[in-house]
């Protein structure tokens, strides 16, 4: 972050000092910005927001000691412990005030920054177009999961001069919020992977969901900007420009693996390692090899390369970039025990990411049995027996069409109905538990030469203790 002084801070937002010697503000700088005190340094400016369980303001006193030279505060707190070298800026909503700061210091860069959304695959998307972009610019990606309505305001303080382009995940879970991250953000080109069910217990329907992560292209310029919609999806595939969910400024293409996409990755072929595939982009026809496999990893790395013509990387340069690709911590890593295949994909889970992952499991050759370990989807809300119960008819259907699963075994109240679904078919052993350790146990006594095995389910649920008890 480049240095802003206290007074770009309180014109920035037409606010009033509360503590602090107003005649310095123009000589004191600030050069990072937190909400966690563990990250507080010298000239940071400290956001004491208010949660449900902590409530900042109780770290202010900690922050100071540490170097927090400002800090947004959205209470009275008692300053007789401050020197006059603190500078304490109150405001109704500590979170919109940063939003608003981050606004503009984003507007202090010619930068272009590609917004990517989606219910599933952000940030594998993110990751794969910072990835490609890399093979010719300077590329400033989120951090961690820095994609929320304080996430996103933090990441444009991440902005500096030596950067060429930012890409940028966006996560919303209730309505409204996306407008408010494109507008923070002010992306000229975005991503929406899919419409899917997350967050469908406060967002209420798909259409709804859709509105929501389509509403990215409110941020665009009176200018236009581009839109990369994902052709696989039953909701994007019908989006064209005149479509009135999407800013009429913007620009539509579909990328994917059907024949209705703009942009179409042919010739894949899946083995248990990588998947390779041809793409006509610019009129160029390139190979790709990734070293992570499934279909929604071409249709990924497809809008990467998209993304890198674009900005004027070349195609090729972008492709060899993406072979060196590896999946994230939880994403997707494998590794062996056994001489088994352990897919370790717990990071976090929604029914069309456990389809996605299920898909990877049918394609791959094994010469054994192959276990899908689901656990519960967390925060579908009255939905949640419905959508577990049709992952359970999902399996049932494939079974009938050879993409067979040997094993099922399902952890949680609301994967049981995913495993009562799989039982009455009668085509697959099934096991339902309640405790991890007897899956952990299961599986040490059965998995076996020429096995492979998925791991899966919501963050809260834990499925990577499963993980760690396997390695």
């Amino acid at each position: 972050m480049d240095n802003i002084s206290i007074k770009d801070v309180i014109d920035a937002l037409g606010a009033e000092l509360y503590y602090g010697d107003s005649s310095r503000v123009k000589d004191v700088f600030i050069n990072n910005v937190t909400s966690d005190s563990r990250e507080v340094k010298e000239n940071t400016l400290f956001l004491c927001i208010k949660g449900e369980r902590v409530n900042g303001h109780d770290f202010l006193p900690a922050s100071y000691e540490k170097g927090a030279v400002c800090a947004f505060i959205s209470e009275n707190v008692d300053t007789s412990g401050y020197k006059d070298d603190i500078y304490l800026i109150k405001t109704e909503d500590v979170i919109k005030a940063v939003q608003t700061l981050a606004l503009w210091y984003r507007r202090k860069f010619d930068i272009p920054v590609i917004g990517v959304t989606g219910s599933v695959g952000k940030t594998t998307t993110k990751e794969m177009t910072a990835c490609a972009l890399a093979a010719g610019k300077k590329v400033l990606k989120t951090i961690g999961n820095r994609n929320s309505q304080l996430g996103v305001a933090l990441m444009m303080f991440e902005l500096s001069k030596e950067f060429d382009i930012a890409v940028i995940e966006m996560g919303i879970s209730e309505s409204g919020e996306m407008d408010r991250l494109t507008h923070i953000a002010e992306p000229e080109a975005a991503i929406v992977t899919n419409i899917g069910v997350s967050h469908i217990a406060n967002l209420k329907s798909r259409e709804n969901i859709c509105k929501e992560k389509l509403s990215i292209t409110n941020g665009f310029s009176e200018n236009g900007g581009v839109l990369y919609v994902c052709g696989n999806d039953d909701m994007l595939n019908v989006i064209t420009k005149e479509s009135e969910l999407v800013n009429n400024t913007a620009e539509v293409i579909s990328y994917g693996t059907c024949d209705n996409c703009n942009v179409k990755a042919v010739n894949i072929e899946n083995d248990n390692d990588t998947v390779s595939f041809d793409v006509y982009i610019n009129e160029k026809t390139v190979h790709v090899t990734l070293n992570v496999t499934g279909l929604h990893n071409v249709c990924n790395a497809v809008t990467a390369l998209l993304l890198a013509d674009r900005y004027g990387v070349d195609v090729e340069a972008a492709a060899e970039a993406l072979s060196e690709y590896r999946p994230m911590a939880m994403r997707g890593e494998r590794f062996t025990f056994n001489n088994a295949i352990v897919i370790d994909d717990t990071y976090n889970a929604s029914p069309d990411s456990i389809k996605s992952i299920l898909n990877v499991l049918w394609d791959m050759k094994c010469t054994g049995k192959k276990y899908a370990v689901l656990a519960d989807v967390l925060e579908l809300g009255e939905m949640s027996k419905e959508l577990h119960t049709e992952i359970g008819s999902y399996i049932n259907n494939m079974n009938d069409t050879g993409r067979k699963t040997d094993v099922l075994i399902t952890f949680g109240k609301n994967a049981a109905f995913i495993a009562d679904k799989v039982r009455e078919h009668g085509k697959c052993e099934v096991y339902s538990f309640d405790n991890r350790d007897d899956i952990t146990k299961l599986l040490k006594e059965n998995l076996g030469e020429g096995d492979v095995c998925i791991i899966k389910g919501s963050r809260g649920m834990k499925m990577d203790e499963i993980i760690k008890g396997l390695k």
